[in-house]
């Protein structure tokens, strides 16, 4: 600020020592003198002094930037350049004295070239940041109106060459040319005055958005993921000198011709040139928003999670986030499916996965893309990669809605993420994916959205069940919550699952909070097990199991799918009468319930498994309770029960009686009507 105030001034002393002072004085006049020395020092100082490093500032001779259309290079008054790059570039340019006015247009003209030249300049990876810093002389010749000559022979008057300088630079700005602009004017008395003619072109702003441009695009990709390069761990040495070069220049890698991953990033296998380390290469295909923002959030959940043993990390970043670099990866856990059927290996990858997302979980960010393509084996350990539509810790999302209506793979996203994917993402969606990584692991099969996908019987179907259900508050609520339930499945001495199922109804029965849950989650998660179905199921009361039934819906479906396929025995026990008998009232209680309750999913899956044990065996005993039943229907129970009815004709036709009974509903008649005909 200081040296522009006293330039005007200083350099007209100078002017008057050159004329008439010894050759001493000469020589500092000329230092003087020497186009706009002092401000382009002064400038210098206030870098330094606000973080910049003095190594990387030129001036004079070295200040030069690559121009186009075979110029070579452009001078300019002071460049910043770190590793070769450079950064950003100032010129300081005066206008000043007898006759300066007729040199507007010339100077102007010389500013938009050199600019110009730099920005058609052709190279990606330069863009250097520009800045024009232009001082006035104060006279009244620079605040005068011009005079130009109108029609008729009258004089019209127009802005001043103050005004006209203004309007100049604004559309430099405007186009692009300049980033920032400096415009100031001062005088040349004893106690010279500085003004600024426009408020967005200080010199304050000037600084300020030049400091914090170049020290914004002069970290290294070391210094942001790392924070220097002892904290780089062990297990990543033998990509340090990756690290410890990463500048965020893409010249830096060969890459190979194929990609060996597509999507909206394309990955490489790609060369660091300086070490020949083998790396992966990931670059965004679009330069749309959305590619972008997967890649900013990819590159700062690496400042968090770079250190983690099972994290991929990123070793190097371009700072616009068109791509980075990572380690080359051994293999993905598709590659490693067989191997992966192995219980000891999945609880391996199943308990890396656990440890990097728990960290990730106890900062606010949830993944929400977990897939086995995403699992990466890298120095025999499991890592975690492409977190591109992580969500953010709440509060922190730069554009919520970005991401859109739908986040994940589908078959391993958790059902939320289908509905409000930013809202209603929480720990327990990470966890369902994990659990349909398992299932994919056991079974191979990929999974389908919404199908259900369970291992054979074991710990891990255990685990795949309570980790895979449709309500997010009834999995495991974070990853220490899950690692529990994996040893306890793997550690406790399991006791026969009928027993199990014996001593939590006994719970129930005593109103013991939670147990009918758990005595239906066994039940369901046993579903060839005889014993389970024809002689302890029943024994819950249907208006206890409906509610619990209710809010597990699909697994209530599969409970009674599976009890209606034990009709038939299971090739070692054959069903006895009472046994019939007892399931096709324990069915009719339930759908009695599942009407009363508007529970019309239950209710219909209910009376078809009623129907088929009805159709098939017969028993009089449940008929007499069920025909006084089918008189009473009306509305949408009956529109319900009809169908059931009509699509199992060996039941209907044991309610006769009803056909010609104008009591009961029109649809119900017309089902038990049509089974009499077929079977005539």
């Amino acid at each position: 600020m200081e040296a522009s105030r006293n330039f005007w001034a200083e350099r007209r002393h100078a002017e008057r020592l050159s004329t008439a002072g010894s050759d001493s004085t000469m020589v500092r006049a000329t230092a003087v003198l020497h186009r706009s020395a002092p401000l382009a020092q002064a400038m210098v100082d206030t870098l330094v002094e606000r973080g910049v490093d003095r190594s990387w500032i030129q001036v004079g001779r070295d200040a030069q930037l690559p121009s186009a259309y075979g110029f070579g290079r452009s001078a300019w008054d002071l460049v910043v350049r770190k590793d070769g790059i450079p950064l950003a570039a100032a010129s300081f340019t005066q206008l000043g004295g007898p006759g300066s006015m007729k040199n507007i247009n010339n100077r102007i003209q010389e500013l938009t070239s050199a600019a110009y030249s730099v920005r058609q300049h052709d190279d990606h990876d330069f863009q250097p940041y520009l800045g024009l810093f232009f001082i006035l002389e104060e006279s009244d010749r620079v605040n005068s109106p011009t005079r130009n000559p109108g029609e008729n022979g009258a004089v019209r008057s127009g802005p001043s060459p103050k005004q006209r300088l203004a309007e100049t630079f604004a559309q430099l700005h405007s186009d692009g040319l300049y980033d920032a602009i400096a415009y100031v004017s001062s005088t040349n008395g004893e106690n010279p005055s500085l003004y600024e003619p426009r408020a967005d072109m200080s010199i304050e702003g000037f600084i300020e958005g030049f400091v914090n441009r170049v020290l914004s695009h002069s970290f290294s990709p070391l210094l942001k993921l790392w924070g220097n390069l002892t904290h780089v761990p062990l297990q990543l040495d033998r990509y340090r000198e990756v690290v410890r070069e990463a500048r965020g220049i893409k010249r830096d890698y060969s890459l190979e011709h194929i990609s060996i991953e597509g999507g909206q990033a394309a990955v490489f296998r790609a060369t660091h040139k300086t070490s020949d380390i083998k790396v992966a290469f990931k670059r965004r295909l679009s330069q749309l928003e959305d590619p972008s923002a997967r890649m900013r959030r990819e590159i700062d959940i690496a400042e968090l999670l770079n250190g983690h043993p099972h994290y991929m990390p990123i070793l190097d970043f371009e700072q616009n986030h068109k791509w980075f670099v990572m380690p080359l990866a051994e293999a993905t856990a598709e590659e490693k499916h067989e191997q992966l059927r192995e219980s000891d290996h999945l609880r391996e990858l199943i308990g890396s996965m656990g440890a990097i997302l728990a960290k990730a979980h106890q900062q606010g960010w949830m993944h929400r893309d977990i897939k086995p393509s995403n699992m990466l084996l890298l120095d025999g350990r499991w890592t975690l990669a492409d977190w591109g539509v992580v969500r953010r810790p709440r509060g922190q999302t730069t554009k919520v809605g970005r991401t859109g209506h739908f986040i994940g793979t589908e078959g391993f996203a958790a059902p939320e993420l289908f509905i409000e994917p930013h809202k209603d993402a929480t720990a327990a969606s990470d966890i369902y994916s994990l659990g349909r990584v398992i299932a994919w692991a056991l079974t191979g099969e990929m999974p389908q959205t919404n199908v259900e996908l369970l291992p054979p019987p074991g710990p891990w179907r255990n685990i795949v069940r309570a980790t895979t259900q449709q309500e997010a508050e009834r999995r495991p609520q974070s990853i220490d919550e899950l690692l529990d339930l994996i040893d306890r499945e793997f550690s406790e001495p399991q006791e026969p699952a009928i027993a199990r199922a014996k001593a939590l109804l006994d719970a129930s029965e005593s109103g013991e909070s939670g147990t009918t849950d758990a005595f239906l989650e066994i039940i369901a998660s046993h579903p060839d097990d005889y014993g389970m179905y024809l002689d302890v199921l029943p024994q819950l009361q249907p208006e206890v199991a409906v509610p619990s039934m209710s809010r597990n819906s699909r697994q209530a479906i599969t409970l009674l799918r599976a009890l209606a396929k034990h009709m038939h025995g299971d090739g070692t026990n054959l069903v006895q009468f009472s046994e019939a008998a007892l399931a096709v009232t324990w069915l009719h209680g339930i759908a009695i319930s599942a009407a009363d309750s508007n529970e019309w999913d239950l209710l219909d899956e209910s009376i078809r498994a009623m129907c088929e044990w009805d159709g098939n065996w017969d028993q009089w005993g449940p008929q007499d309770a069920i025909r006084p039943w089918l008189r009473t229907l009306r509305g949408d129970v009956a529109r319900i029960v009809a169908p059931a009815l009509r699509d199992h004709p060996d039941s209907a036709r044991h309610f006769a009686e009803l056909a010609d009974d104008r009591a009961v509903d029109l649809g119900i008649r017309q089902a038990i009507r049509a089974a009499i005909e077929r079977h005539q």
